[in-house]
């Protein structure tokens, strides 16, 4: 069974066919994250999200999760499955379609510390993982699935073209500074329907 995996608090703008993503012959896709964790950031030039991907079935993806993303963890029982995935792609020594550093690639410019220098284009690439099984990874491109920190309106995603958003750290838009955690999370659900989804929002 192939697998959507999603965080609960991610925002979902609009219906998008998973066979699709079949029809692309992809057996991994990721979302990039920002920066963490920053070691793996700074030697790959980029990360991915934990909290969205989707997954093929197959035996590459069945290897690619159980040897390289899990690994020991289930004898540790204290894995950061952020930089776990992070540390999976970086062993594999991925061959990317164009180099993630190269002086052509579209990133983002920003006040903002944790998304200045963000890639943007998608990447794919493939990785060998023995027994001439080959690994197609694919990351989408930031406006499909967005995730970044604050910086709305300015960087608010294209209506026509995001999938899914991952905001974070917009306390400075929710009025209410006596929310909860949780509180605090469906405030800033308003926040992006208000700002990103609505008004001024780029179409």
């Amino acid at each position: 069974t192939h697998v959507l995996g999603t965080d609960v608090d991610n925002i979902f703008n609009r219906y998008v066919p998973l066979a699709g993503f079949l029809e692309e012959r992809f057996d991994v896709f990721h979302a990039y994250e920002m920066k963490y964790p920053m070691n793996l950031f700074q030697e790959n030039g980029f990360v991915v999200c934990a909290g969205h991907q989707f997954i093929r079935s197959n035996s590459a993806t069945i290897s690619y999760l159980r040897d390289e993303v899990l690994g020991d963890c289930f004898k540790a029982n204290n894995c950061d499955d952020q930089v776990q995935y992070n540390v999976a792609l970086h062993k594999l020594r991925i061959h990317w379609n164009v180099n993630p550093f190269g002086n052509d690639r579209i990133k983002i410019s920003s006040n903002v510390k944790e998304n200045d220098g963000l890639l943007v284009e998608q990447l794919t690439g493939t990785a060998s993982l023995g027994d001439n099984v080959k690994l197609r990874i694919k990351i989408w491109d930031r406006d499909f699935c967005w995730r970044l920190s604050n910086d709305l309106p300015e960087k608010c995603p294209s209506m026509k073209k995001n999938w899914v958003a991952m905001p974070t750290k917009n306390d400075e838009h929710i009025s209410e500074k006596r929310f909860n955690k949780v509180g605090k999370k469906i405030a800033m659900f308003r926040v992006w329907d208000n700002i990103c989804r609505g008004g001024d929002a780029r179409r």
